[in-house]
Formats: structure tokens, C-alpha cells, sequence
């Protein structure tokens, strides 16, 4: 059985710890005259085998006083062998409606599907109720009723209902629309390039409400897990994962499928050409830098049809399409991020800084970062001015060219310049809320997310000329702009704030200014409405 499960599911139990459940009984209950093959020979896999298998009518009889669960299934699943044990589990800590996550596709390698949504409004093809919930929607609607049914009631009703954030499930069948969707709903669905957190997929979780205020359900599609889906399942989002995308013919029907289409990124330009021309009106999202579009260019059509609206997020992101495709038309949707000043969190220790004042600069280290750029302005500073401050350089060494310059920094001044691979969403906002100046040395990038997070605290940035937000920057109001890549600029404004501390301060009411009239999630919301409105021919 082991051979049959989805990659994650492998993943997922070289994780998984025994639980000795074995004093918890269980009953399965499968539909009446149903061919359960792949839950039976699962079934006889599962560590916890204090079980009895029956159907339907059979409940009222079976359902005695040592029965503490039963398992609900509607299809033939096949079962990860630790499912039965994780949940009852979770039945012996107080659940009364568990459920887990699932994988589907010919032996689990088509798409692994994330529940989040809240369970008044989800699908579920197995779950676990307790006997108590049972008993009491038993008697509320009678014994005569159907798996699914109860499954639904089960949903809407629990107590405490649990989900797991495993996939403890399996069906070799094709996702369907039915399997995401809520039939009475308006059907969205974003295509997410990546699940990392980078700026394009953090910022795109903030469309989920927008969408939901909307009236829209939303799902949300992207190639692989990854640490930013989590925060997608926060926003209430469901999330399918699938490395061949709208490539894969079950996920290309979903799509046709839906109402509207929300596409992020040039890297979802294969999934917009194959839209391209349907019933279904396509929001292409492009973030982009000049870089990218050369190489891609021969593969943009010259022209879209009527139901693909293209927007792009400022001046910098336009001004990079239009580069290969000057007759574009191009709406303007700059990202909005939520204040995170308000929220509450931890404070991330920079004991190891001590009372310096601290610089800072995120991202992944790839040559348009321009990490080699801050590089050498550090090493122009006069040995008077390096000894105020201190630099954190944060992001992963995918560049190790890149890398070696910025750990050689390191350990030339192991007291003024640090490393971190990454840090967690709380550690970043604690990092922006004491930091003394954000600095973006990019040579190429539209609208850069860590900029914005360090004037929602009103920290002063400093940023290259070839950044998106550059062309919002009033110089030395809410901040500095150096030019042509030149270390030694950007140095000479490092000296000047350090020179110029009182200024720093003065300058956080109007950093803090630019981020409430540009960066706004309300800001981003009514544009992001006004745009779908437009496409859908939707009112509010």
C-alpha cells in the first residue's frame, strides 16, 4: 500500500509518531451496495484496528455505549495507515467532527487538496464524528439518511469540529468542481506561481477577502507546498496544489468551470493563453521585472482577447511588459498590506546588534537584488560611521557568488554586518518596528514588499532608481533615492542619516504617510473590486 500514496503522503508519515488509540472504538460506515475497494484493502493497513465496518442501517444498532466514534466516508477512499489513529486521537482530546486534508489522481500524484474553509461551507468525503454529535442528528433527522447527509449536518453543527492538517486521505479519482465548491456561491480561482515567501504570493493572499466580499468562494492553485499556503488557508481559502497546473485536464476544467479567474505573475502566462478567448474573465497580475521578459517574449501573443484584462502592480511592473508588448493595455493594481503596526507579536532579540543602529535589507540573493551593491557601499563607509551601525542581511544564498560576498563581510566586521537565511512574518515585523533604516539595492524589482513593511513602522528607506517604489519617493521626506548603481551613492546617504539621526525621526510621520495613501489593504481592495467589477459586469 505504501507504493500508492501521494508524495506527501510519504512525506507525512516518516513524521507521524505512534499514538496508542487502541481502547478507542471505532465504527466505519460506508454507503450501502458501495464497491469500497482501496478503503477495505486500506483498512487492513490501519494501526488502529479497534474498528467494525458497517453501512448505514445498520447505525441505530451498532451505535452502543462503547462505540466513541464513527468514521463517515462517501466514496471509496484509500486511508493513510496512521488515519484512523490520528483521528481518533484527536476524538480522545475533544473533537466531535474531525477531518483531515486529501490527495487525488491516479496513485496521489495529480493534486493534494487543502480544506480551510469553514466547515459550514466544505466538502468532506470522510470524517469522524462522535458518538454524542451522531446520536443527536440521529434524532434530530432520523435513521433513515445518507452518508453524505450526515456528513453535511455534521458540519454545519459541531461543537468542536477539528481539522487535520494532514492528508490522511487518498482517491484515485480526478478532482472535480464539486469536490472545491459550494454550489451557491460565485466560483473563483487564483493561479499562484509559488508558495514561498516571496513578495507575490504574500501579497496576493490579501485578494481572498476582496474576492470573498465579492460575494466569490475562492480556491487557490499553485504547483507545490509551501510555507506560504499556510497563510492562504488562513484568509479561508481552499488551495489545491499541482505542479502541471491548468496543464492538468481536471484542473483546466475546474477553471472553465468558475466566474473569475485571478492569475498572478508572467509565470502564469501558459494557464492565461490557454483561458485566453473563453467565457471566463482572467485578471492577469504582473509584478515583474525587466529581466524576465526578454527570454519570454517570443511566447507573449501579440494580443489578448476581450475577456483578459492585464494590470500590473505601479509604474516599474508596466514599464517592464511594455518593453516587449508597448501596445498592452495596462490597468494599475498596487498590492495593499494589512497594518501590521497594530498587530501583536514578539520581539525579535537584537541584543547581539547591541545599541548600533540598525539597517536592514530582505530578499533572496540573485544578482538583480543587488545585495553585492550594498556590499561595497558598506565597505566605503569611513571606519568612524561603521562603528554607529550595524547590517542585517536577510534572505536565502541562492546566488553564492552573492553569498561569498556578503558572508566575506561578515567576517571582515563580525560586529557590524550579520546573515539570516529567513526569519518568520512576527520576527520581520518586530525586525521593522526597531530597525533605524530599510535599504532596497535592487537593480531590477517592480515594487519591493520589505520596503513597504518598514513604512508601515515609519522607518526612512533608502532605495535604488530602478525600483517600483522609487517613483513614489519624496527625497528626503519619506525617503532616499540613489542612482546608476552606484555604491558609492547609496553610501554617502547612509553617512548623511547617521549623520542626520533627528531626521530620521521627523521623517516617520510621512514614511508612515506613503504607506496609508499607497499600500493600504482598503487602498488595494477598492481597486482590486473596481477591476473585477469591470471584467464580470458585477455590482455591488
Amino acid at each position: 500500500m505504501h507504493t500508492q500514496y501521494s508524495p506527501l503522503q510519504k512525506m507525512e508519515l516518516t513524521k507521524q509518531r505512534y499514538i496508542d488509540t487502541q481502547d478507542i472504538h471505532l465504527l466505519v460506515c460506508m454507503p450501502q451496495n458501495m464497491h469500497c475497494i482501496y478503503t477495505k484493502a486500506s483498512l487492513q493497513q490501519q494501526l488502529h484496528q479497534s474498528f467494525e465496518v458497517i453501512t448505514v442501517p445498520e447505525l441505530a444498532s451498532k451505535l452502543t455505549n462503547q462505540i466513541s466514534g464513527i468514521v463517515l466516508l462517501d466514496e471509496d477512499l484509500q486511508l493513510l495507515s496512521t488515519a484512523l489513529m490520528q483521528m481518533a486521537d484527536e476524538l480522545n482530546k475533544g473533537s466531535d467532527f474531525i477531518t483531515a486534508n486529501i490527495a487525488y489522481g491516479p496513485d496521489g500524484q495529480t493534486e493534494c487538496f487543502y480544506n480551510s474553509r469553514s466547515f459550514s461551507e466544505a466538502n468532506y468525503h470522510c470524517c469522524l464524528l462522535s458518538r454524542a454529535l451522531l446520536e443527536e442528528l440521529l434524532k434530530q433527522n432520523g435513521e433513515q439518511t445518507s452518508v453524505d447527509h450526515l456528513i453535511q449536518l455534521a458540519a454545519r453543527v459541531a461543537a468542536a469540529p477539528k481539522q487535520l492538517d494532514q492528508i490522511l486521505f487518498l482517491s484515485h479519482r480526478e478532482i472535480q468542481i464539486d469536490d472545491l465548491f459550494y454550489t451557491s456561491k460565485k466560483r473563483a480561482l487564483i493561479l499562484c506561481h509559488e508558495f514561498s515567501m516571496t513578495g507575490a504570493p504574500i501579497v496576493l493572499v490579501n485578494a481572498v477577502p476582496v474576492l470573498a466580499s465579492l460575494g466569490f468562494e475562492t480556491v487557490v492553485l499553485g504547483p507545490s507546498h509551501g510555507p506560504a499556503l499556510a497563510l492562504f488557508q488562513n484568509a479561508k481559502a481552499l488551495v489545491v496544489t499541482n505542479q502541471e497546473q491548468l496543464n492538468n485536464t481536471a484542473l483546466y476544467g475546474v477553471a472553465l468551470n468558475c466566474d473569475f479567474v485571478l492569475a498572478n505573475t508572467i509565470c502564469e502566462m501558459d494557464a492565461v493563453k490557454q483561458l485566453d478567448g473563453t467565457q471566463i474573465p482572467v485578471l492577469w497580475w504582473l509584478h515583474d521585472a525587466y529581466q524576465c521578459y526578454p527570454f519570454l517574449a517570443p511566447s507573449i501573443p501579440a494580443k489578448f482577447a476581450s475577456n483578459v484584462c492585464i494590470c500590473a502592480v505601479g509604474s516599474h511592473a508596466t514599464a517592464a511588459i511594455h518593453s516587449v508588448r508597448p501596445k498592452f493595455q495596462i490597468d494599475q493594481l498596487i498590492y495593499g498590506l494589512p497594518d501590521y503596526a497594530q498587530d501583536t507579536f514578539d520581539t525579535y532579540d537584537l541584543s547581539y546588534i547591541g545599541k548600533k543602529r540598525l539597517f536592514i535589507t530582505v530578499g533572496s540573493f540573485e544578482p538583480r537584488k543587488g545585495q553585492d551593491i550594498l556590499c561595497q557601499a558598506i565597505r566605503l563607509l569611513p571606519a568612524d560611521k561603521l562603528a554607529q551601525c550595524a547590517f542585517l542581511f536577510i534572505g536565502k544564498g541562492n546566488d553564492l557568488s552573492l553569498y561569498a560576498q556578503v558572508e566575506d563581510l561578515v567576517d571582515c566586521y563580525p560586529n557590524h554586518v550579520f546573515y539570516r537565511e529567513s526569519l518568520t512574518r512576527d520576527e520581520i515585523k518586530s525586525l521593522m518596528q526597531q530597525c533605524f533604516c530599510v535599504i532596497c539595492s535592487s537593480r531590477d524589482d517592480p515594487m519591493p514588499t520589505f520596503i513597504t513593511e518598514g513604512l508601515i513602522f515609519g522607518r526612512p528607506v533608502i532605495v535604488s532608481e530602478y525600483t517600483g517604489t522609487a517613483g513614489l519617493i519624496q527625497e528626503g521626506k519619506n525617503g532616499f533615492i540613489y542612482r546608476e548603481n552606484d555604491p558609492a551613492q547609496l553610501s554617502k546617504q547612509i553617512e548623511f542619516l547617521l549623520d542626520h539621526p533627528e531626521l530620521a525621526k521627523q521623517m516617520s510621520k510621512d514614511c508612515r504617510s506613503l504607506y496609508e495613501h499607497q499600500f493600504t489593504y482598503q487602498s488595494f481592495e477598492r481597486t482590486l473590486k473596481k477591476l473585477v467589477q469591470d471584467l464580470t459586469h458585477l455590482t455591488d
